[in-house]
C-alpha cells in the first residue's frame, strides 16, 4: 500500500468540488458556530479519495430526503422501523458529516411532503395545531440529529480524553483508543436507543392520539441491533481512517488526508456568531431546548416552567455568572472524563428510579421519568463546573538603576 500522493498540478474539478463540501462547507459554517463546522467536516478521511467524497454526500442527502417524503417502514414517526435505525446508526459512525446531511434530507422531505396521518386523524381544530404539529416534527429531527450526529461527534471526543502520552507505544496508544472509541460509541447508543420512546411521544401526544406500539418498542426491544451495528460500523471507520491518516510508502509530499486536515485547522481562526451571543443568553436557550426535548413528559405547564427553571439555574450556579470558585473542585473533576461523569451520573439515578418508578405503577403519568430526567441533567450540569482563571500578576516596579538583580 503506497501513501496517497499530493497533487502536484492544479486539482481538477472534480477535486475542487470534493474539497468545497468537505472543507469550504465547514469553513463556512465556522463563522456560525463551531458545533456546525465539526459536524460538516467528521468523516473528512471519506475526501481523501475524491470520488467517494464527493458521490456519498449527495447519497445520503437524496436518500434522506426519499425517507422522508415516502416513510418506508413507518407511518408516524421514523422510530417504528427498525431497518431505518440501522441506516441512520451506520451512517452516523461511518461520518457524522454524513449523518448531517442525511439529517437535512430527512427533515426537508418530511416537512415540506410527508404525511402525518396523526394530525389527519385526531385533528382538533385549534390555533394550536399548528405549531403543535410542527413543533412536534421539529423534534424528531432533533431526535434523528441525535443518532445520526450527536452520538459520533460526542463519542469522539469523550474517547479524545484517554489518549494516552506519546511516551506509551504507538501499538497500545492505538488500542486503546480504538478500545474507548468502540466502547463510548456503544453506550452512548443504547442510552439513545432507550432514550426514544419517552423523546418521541409528542408526535403522538401533542395530536391527542396514542403512540403505537412499534414506535415505543422498536427500539428496546431490538436497541442490541442497533448497538452492534453502530459499533462495528465504528470500529471499521477507525481502521480505514488510521490507513488513510497513516499510509505506508513513501511520497513526494504529504498525503491527501493530511492536506485536507492542513487546510481546516490552518484557516484564518474567526469568532462564531453563536460564540458572540451573551452568556445567559446561550444558558436561557440550552434550557429551553432541553426542556422541549422533555415535552413529551410533561402533564401539565406548570411541570415545563419548572423543568426549564430548575435546569437553567443549575446551568447558571456551574458557569462564570455567578462570583462562585469552585476552586479545587473544578479542577478535580476537569481530570475526570465526561464518559465517566456520565456512568457516575447514571448509577445514582438508577437507584432513585428503583425507588420512585414503583411508586406510580398504579397511574399513567410520567412524572417519575420527568424527574430522573432533571436529577440527570443537574448532576450532569454540577459535575461541568467552570473552573476560574486567575488573574493576571500586577505588574512588578522596574528596579532601581544600578540596583542588583536577584539571583
Amino acid at each position: 500500500m503506497t501513501a496517497i500522493p499530493g497533487p502536484t498540478s492544479p486539482p481538477d474539478p472534480l477535486t475542487r468540488l470534493a474539497d468545497g463540501i468537505w472543507v469550504g462547507v465547514p469553513l463556512t459554517l465556522r463563522k456560525l458556530s463551531a458545533g456546525l463546522a465539526m459536524s460538516t467536516v467528521d468523516g473528512l478521511y471519506l475526501a481523501a479519495r475524491p470520488v467517494v467524497g464527493l458521490i456519498t454526500v449527495p447519497a445520503v442527502f437524496l436518500t434522506g430526503l426519499v425517507v422522508g417524503v415516502f416513510h418506508p417502514g413507518f407511518e408516524y414517526v421514523f422510530t417504528e422501523s427498525l431497518g431505518l435505525l440501522l441506516l441512520i446508526a451506520l451512517v452516523g459512525a461511518v461520518s457524522g458529516a454524513l449523518g448531517s446531511y442525511l439529517t437535512l434530507g430527512f427533515a426537508l422531505g418530511d416537512l415540506a411532503l410527508g404525511a402525518h396521518p396523526q394530525w389527519d386523524t385526531w385533528r382538533t381544530d385549534t390555533l394550536l395545531d399548528i405549531p403543535a404539529q410542527y413543533g412536534s416534527q421539529l423534534l424528531t429531527y432533533a431526535l434523528f440529529a441525535m443518532l445520526a450526529v450527536g452520538v459520533p461527534i460526542a463519542a469522539k471526543s469523550f474517547a479524545a480524553e484517554f489518549l494516552l502520552p506519546p511516551s506509551v507505544p504507538r501499538a497500545v496508544r492505538a488500542l486503546v483508543g480504538l478500545g474507548a472509541l468502540v466502547v463510548i460509541s456503544g453506550l452512548l447508543v443504547w442510552v439513545w436507543t432507550q432514550s426514544a420512546p419517552l423523546l418521541v411521544r409528542p408526535v403522538f401526544v401533542w395530536a391527542g392520539a396514542r403512540p403505537t406500539v412499534e414506535a415505543m418498542s422498536t427500539t428496546q426491544e431490538s436497541g442490541g441491533w442497533i448497538v452492534f451495528l453502530a459499533v462495528a460500523a465504528t470500529a471499521g471507520r477507525a481502521v480505514a481512517q488510521a490507513i488513510l491518516a497513516s499510509p505506508i510508502g513513501k511520497g513526494g509530499g504529504p498525503d491527501r488526508m493530511t492536506q485536507l486536515e492542513d487546510r481546516f485547522r490552518t484557516d484564518v481562526p474567526v469568532q462564531p456568531l453563536a460564540g458572540r451571543i451573551p452568556l445567559v443568553l446561550r444558558l436561557l436557550i440550552r434550557a429551553a431546548i432541553l426542556t422541549a426535548l422533555l415535552s413529551g413528559l410533561y402533564a401539565a405547564y406548570w411541570q415545563a416552567g419548572l423543568t426549564f427553571g430548575v435546569l437553567f439555574v443549575a446551568q447558571v450556579i456551574a458557569s462564570p455568572l455567578l462570583p462562585l470558585d469552585f476552586g479545587a473542585y473544578a479542577r478535580f473533576i476537569a481530570k475526570i472524563p465526561r464518559i465517566i461523569r456520565l456512568i457516575v451520573v447514571m448509577v445514582p439515578v438508577y437507584l432513585l428510579g428503583a425507588v420512585v418508578v414503583p411508586m406510580f405503577l398504579d397511574q399513567t403519568s410520567f412524572f417519575p421519568f420527568l424527574l430522573l430526567a432533571i436529577v440527570s441533567a443537574v448532576l450532569m450540569t454540577l459535575l461541568s463546573p467552570h473552573a476560574r482563571e486567575a488573574p493576571p500578576a500586577p505588574p512588578q516596579p522596574a528596579a532601581a538603576p544600578g540596583a542588583e538583580e536577584p539571583k
